[in-house]
């Protein structure tokens, strides 16, 4: 036998669950490379003595709108837009590889160039070191380059190359942290 109240909570706690993911959508509508939540749910028949005309309601999808924002020109050399499809690679502290949009990007103390929250950012040979007193650019295709501040001018090294993917878009799992895993 089912119990109405317990029928009445699930819809209930998918929509308080579904609230969230709208409020948590809004809260970062301003956020760079910020990817929106959608959730879908569905009703499933109770199956047993009672009415049929009563249901169940689950969680049928969490979604990621993939859908690209609109690029913003912020004149800082260490900011960039992925253009189309595609992310970001950084290298998170236990070795693995997580993926962001968000390429609003600085450099540590020790050089190495990081996202604002401190995650490395993944280039295709290794951490991307930053020397010292030097002008930084990002080309389209994420060769880093440098030019001194001092000495010799217009002298360009080319240091690294931002490690760029774009995995399938289904096989992507978003982490508490607001970053894509495969």
């Amino acid at each position: 036998m089912d119990r109405v109240i317990y029928t009445a909570m699930t819809g209930a706690s998918h929509a308080l669950t579904q609230q969230a993911g709208m409020a948590n959508n809004m809260a970062n509508a301003t956020t760079n490379g910020f990817r929106a939540e959608m959730h879908a749910f569905r009703a499933v028949p109770i199956e047993g003595e009672g009415l049929p005309t009563r249901a169940f309601v689950v969680d049928a999808s969490v979604m990621t709108d993939f859908t690209p924002g609109t690029l913003q020109q912020t004149g800082r050399s260490l900011d960039l837009a992925v253009q189309g499809q595609g992310f970001i690679a950084l290298s998170m502290p236990d070795g693995s590889e997580a993926y962001t949009r968000n390429g609003n990007l600085t450099v540590n103390t020790n050089g190495l160039l990081q996202t604002r929250s401190g995650t490395l950012v993944q280039g295709e040979n290794g951490p991307i070191t930053i020397p010292p007193d030097t002008e930084v650019a990002i080309a389209a295709d994420g060769t880093v380059s440098t030019v001194p501040r001092f000495g010799t001018p217009n002298t360009v090294s080319v240091i690294g190359r931002i490690k760029l993917v774009n995995p399938p878009e289904h096989a992507l799992e978003r982490g508490g942290d607001g970053l894509f895993r495969r």
